[in-house]
């Protein structure tokens, strides 16, 4: 193979990257954020108004029970019409946290039906796909999923579509957040020091691709004993909020880490279900109110902002 033959791939990301790029534009210190997208043509996936991302920058903060919690509080608080999309392809979580199982329904035109539960709209792989069957795709594969699972399902109209990112900022993120043109992207985090680093690296992911910081959530802020009360800092406290201040980011609040939260997701109970006026329901619901603020006003932003042709 010649040499210029072997480097046309790179060529022709290199003139998808630049096409990507024309359509957006920095815009500094706007509402607390560091970019916005201006004249945005909006999701690409018919009847759906805002689409925002729930990530980290590593598994294992709570990711997942968070985009749960939050698309519940958002379709039962704030009375918005909301779906859940699980990303996540080599960990799908969401059948078991919504209880939601079986293969989904063909619409008229052959598009896959959400299963809803709880106010929401699902979708993941895990309804495709027998329970403990290990998920053994190569990239191209995953993508040909994901895109089955948002373009290929009758989502019907939505005002938010959460999307429960897989963790990392591999190939999957990348595309995700480029192809579904996002309104926003929600970062979840421990106050640990380990955790944040990782954070820190999905924010300038996102940042990189022009997609606007909604904020920060500190997640297992701290444990308190159900039998005492006494309050123990077990991964540290403070730093996603020291954090969201340094890169001049909104902090969205702090979840704590309490059984309950685990009890009912194991159950495909979301907490704000099973204990809506518990402190941790109250927190969930307060970062969805804050989360419908931020893309109210981004979307202010943009239908204000000029229309600039780069």
């Amino acid at each position: 193979m010649g040499l210029s033959n072997r480097f046309m791939p790179i060529k022709r990301l290199l003139r998808s990257s630049t096409a990507n790029l024309t359509r957006v534009v920095a815009v500094r210190g706007f509402a607390g954020l560091n970019e916005k997208r201006v004249a945005s043509k909006g999701p690409l996936i018919e009847g759906v108004k805002d689409i925002i991302a729930v990530a980290s920058g590593k598994g294992g903060v709570g990711k997942s029970t968070t985009a749960v919690n939050l698309a519940v509080a958002l379709a039962n608080t704030c009375q918005k019409k909301v779906g859940l999309l699980d990303a996540d392809v080599y960990g799908p979580s969401i059948p078991t946290m919504m209880k939601v199982n079986g293969k989904p329904e063909l619409s008229d035109d052959l598009r896959m039906v959400p299963i809803e539960n709880h106010g929401v709209k699902c979708m993941s792989i895990g309804f495709l796909v027998e329970k403990d069957a290990p998920i053994v795709w190569r990239g191209p594969m995953v993508m040909s999923a994901l895109e089955k699972l948002t373009r290929g399902a009758d989502w019907g109209k939505l005002d938010i579509l959460v999307v429960d990112m897989p963790p990392g900022t591999g190939d999957a993120q990348l595309s995700i957040s480029q192809r579904l043109q996002l309104s926003g992207a929600l970062i979840v985090s421990t106050p640990q020091d380990v955790a944040l680093i990782d954070a820190r690296r999905g924010a300038n992911m996102f940042r990189k691709v022009q997609v606007p910081i909604l904020g920060l959530i500190e997640n297992m802020s701290c444990f308190r004993c159900p039998h005492c009360g006494e309050k123990s800092d077990i991964f540290g406290s403070g730093g996603a909020r020291r954090t969201a201040d340094e890169m001049d980011m909104e902090f969205l609040g702090e979840i704590p880490l309490e059984v309950e939260i685990r009890r009912s997701s194991d159950e495909g109970s979301p907490i704000v279900i099973q204990s809506p006026d518990s402190a941790v329901s109250k927190a969930y619901n307060d970062v969805a109110h804050k989360v419908v603020y931020r893309l109210e006003e981004l979307a202010k932003g943009r239908k204000d902002g000029p229309e600039i042709f780069l």
